[in-house]
């Protein structure tokens, strides 16, 4: 694990050469670790806030849809700011995988032009979600959890396909080297 990882991190801009499928896959459950720590971290962050104030409402018995309307409310204010760390957190996640990906596409006899879908999911994700926070923000400032639901577009969901188009890539055995 830990040659996997000084590999990954010596070779974040080298997109020459191969990586077996144990050195990638160690290297991708480090961004999944390094991506999901962040993506929590800034969700406890976001929402601290709000559960602060909630505590105290429910303290003097306010019932709890209000309680949640409230802290929809308050959320509502960092959208904007959630949305850009997200982005932010996908695009350091890309930037950790690519360079790996392409030289495990080109040790599993794959073309490297596969490793423009993960890009374009990424980039279209971020956009899909950073497009639908006014939408989001209004739909928070109601109160109502079922308008909030409504609201996500789905498109932001468009990339799990990139990434289940490295996992797929990323099981694929090793050819032998030409």
């Amino acid at each position: 694990m830990g040659e996997a990882l000084r590999h990954g991190f010596a070779n974040l801009t080298n997109f020459a050469g191969r990586d077996s499928r144990s050195l990638f896959w160690w290297w991708v459950l480090l961004i999944a670790v390094v991506v999901f720590g962040l993506s929590m971290i800034s969700g406890i962050v976001f929402l601290v806030g709000s559960m602060g104030s909630a505590m105290q409402a429910g303290a003097v018995g306010i019932e709890q849809e209000q309680i949640q309307a409230d802290m929809m409310r308050y959320m509502a204010g960092s959208a904007e700011t959630q949305a850009w760390i997200g982005v932010a957190i996908s695009l350091i996640g890309l930037f950790l995988l690519i360079a790996s990906f392409v030289r495990r596409l080109r040790d599993a006899g794959l073309p490297v032009l596969i490793a423009i879908i993960p890009v374009l999911t990424t980039v279209v994700a971020s956009y899909a979600n950073l497009a639908g926070v006014d939408a989001l923000r209004a739909a928070m400032t109601t109160g109502d959890a079922q308008l909030v639901r409504e609201s996500s577009s789905g498109l932001g969901l468009v990339a799990y396909a990139g990434y289940l188009v490295v996992i797929v890539c990323g099981l694929i055995p090793s050819k032998n080297a030409n």
